[in-house]
């Protein structure tokens, strides 16, 4: 019996790693978000939510207060340059998401792994945060 359930488990998708094993509440209400079209809404954090909001919804990226995420948010909804990005990593993923370029200049090796997942198709194995790799391999299903 204890084979037959986990066997449905792992065909309904639930005992593959998707958001809900995602321990950071904001960070599993934004993966719900984007992968299975739940609320934004249910993000406590501000900038996060906002930065949700207008992936999914269309609204501004205007509302995000922190300068970085607000210019990488427009870079990816936009259209804008990835140079007004001050950080040297944010930066990096965005030209590698956005302009082609290596994900090899993300100097954080977890960013860099999940890059390379995400763009160039390698295993989210390699992210050794367990969050991260979870939204990873959520996106990769």
């Amino acid at each position: 019996m204890r084979v037959i359930f986990a066997l449905l488990l792992m065909l309904s998708g639930y005992a593959y790693a998707g958001c809900g094993n995602i321990s950071d509440d904001n960070q599993r209400a934004y993966c719900n978000a984007k992968i299975n079209g739940q609320s934004c809404s249910n993000i406590r954090d501000d900038n996060l939510r906002a930065t949700c909001n207008a992936e999914m919804n269309g609204q501004s990226c205007g509302n995000i207060s922190d300068d970085n995420q607000r210019a990488y948010c427009n870079a990816k909804i936009n259209g804008q340059s990835c140079g007004n990005i001050r950080d040297d990593n944010l930066r990096a993923t965005c030209n590698a998401e956005m302009n082609g370029q290596s994900c090899g200049n993300i100097s954080d090796d977890n960013q860099r792994a999940y890059c390379n997942a995400t763009i160039n198709g390698q295993s989210c194995g390699n992210i050794r945060d367990s969050d991260l790799r979870n939204q990873c391999e959520a996106l990769k299903r």
